[in-house]
């Protein structure tokens, strides 16, 4: 593919600006589809926190969660939700009567923004990156966590061995 039809891939996607976040990775379509796919796994695992905060009406770690994805969307060239996660975050530590509409504003756009954003990385299909010959684990859709687990079961093991 090339920088043309990539782009035009990001037409449904108008909160990502394709030129500033291509430009942030150096033009290297590689590294900026890799950013897209972290950014899209980050998000999708923050609105369940974002919803159980919602629920819950405790913010515990909200600022964390926006600050986290303000970093990463300016990255992929997403000024609009770094726009956003500052008001939401503007609000909650000015105890703003309209943080709560802000919350579920964020959360909305971000769950809109994330099924669009797939869309994106399934067409990209990173076919065109370097290595992903073997089909086995070129999406996160695929992933397998067993190695996940035994590291962390691993890492509770040295925990109380108190080797780290």
């Amino acid at each position: 593919m090339n920088e043309h039809m990539i782009r035009n891939l990001f037409e449904p996607l108008p909160e990502i600006d394709f030129n500033k976040g291509y430009h942030y990775y150096l033009c290297n379509i590689d590294n900026y589809s890799k950013a897209l796919l972290s950014t899209l796994k980050s998000i999708r695992s923050k609105l369940p926190i974002l919803k159980t905060m919602a629920e819950t009406s405790e913010y515990e770690g909200l600022r964390m969660i926006t600050q986290t994805l303000r970093r990463m969307m300016s990255t992929i060239g997403g000024e609009t939700i770094v726009d956003l996660a500052y008001e939401l975050e503007k609000a909650h530590l000015n105890d703003d009567d309209l943080f709560e509409d802000k919350l579920f504003e964020f959360m909305f756009t971000l769950e809109d923004l994330a099924s669009r954003m797939e869309e994106l990385v399934k067409k990209l299909g990173f076919s065109h990156m370097k290595g992903s010959q073997d089909n086995k684990q070129d999406s996160y859709f695929n992933y397998d966590f067993t190695r996940t687990k035994e590291s962390i079961r691993l890492s509770a093991d040295f925990l109380d061995k108190k080797i780290i």
